[in-house]
């Protein structure tokens, strides 16, 4: 009887310490970058396949009312010259009215680099559990997961290392 006991809280233990140790978010899981899907301000659909091959690819999850990540934008938007090589995904499960007024108040048509849109199926919010906005993801010209920058990106840093 006592064996049985220790072995049923053994098998009960054993189950809910393996349930505990999976709380990596699957980009920590994973090197390469979500299949995300997103509505453009012209109302068209932009995914990871409409990317540019061989080119290293910033995603960058924002909300258009997150006052950290307008100042963000701001300086990534004044830094284009020196990020010339890389490739912008903003991404936000926000409204779509709300993307397009971030989109045109900041005139992020002026950079071809760069592609905004609105995640409705908020597949990007969970791939990399956002917490904070803004989070962002770098990824190498071969989609391999470069950095992560959970509460804003390190500019110099960032310019450093999209341009290896």
């Amino acid at each position: 009887m006592k064996r049985t006991l220790f072995f049923s809280l053994f098998i009960i233990f054993s189950l809910w310490a393996s349930s505990q140790t999976d709380t990596l978010a699957p980009y920590q899981k994973t090197s390469y970058m979500p299949p995300f899907t997103i509505q453009t301000p012209d109302s068209l659909w932009f995914s990871k396949l409409d990317l540019k091959e061989k080119k290293p690819t910033l995603i960058l999850y924002f909300s258009p009312d997150c006052g950290h990540c307008q100042m963000e934008t701001e300086d990534l938007l004044s830094k284009m010259t020196e990020l010339k090589k890389l490739q912008i995904v903003m991404i936000t499960s926000k409204p779509f009215d709300e993307m397009v007024n971030f989109y045109n108040y900041y005139k992020i048509y002026r950079f071809s680099g760069i592609k905004i849109g609105t995640d409705y199926a908020k597949l990007v919010t969970r791939f990399y559990d956002v917490q904070f906005t803004p989070f962002s993801a770098l990824y190498d010209k071969k989609g391999r997961l470069m950095k992560v920058y959970k509460k804003g990106i390190v500019m110099d840093e960032l310019i450093k290392l999209s341009n290896e």
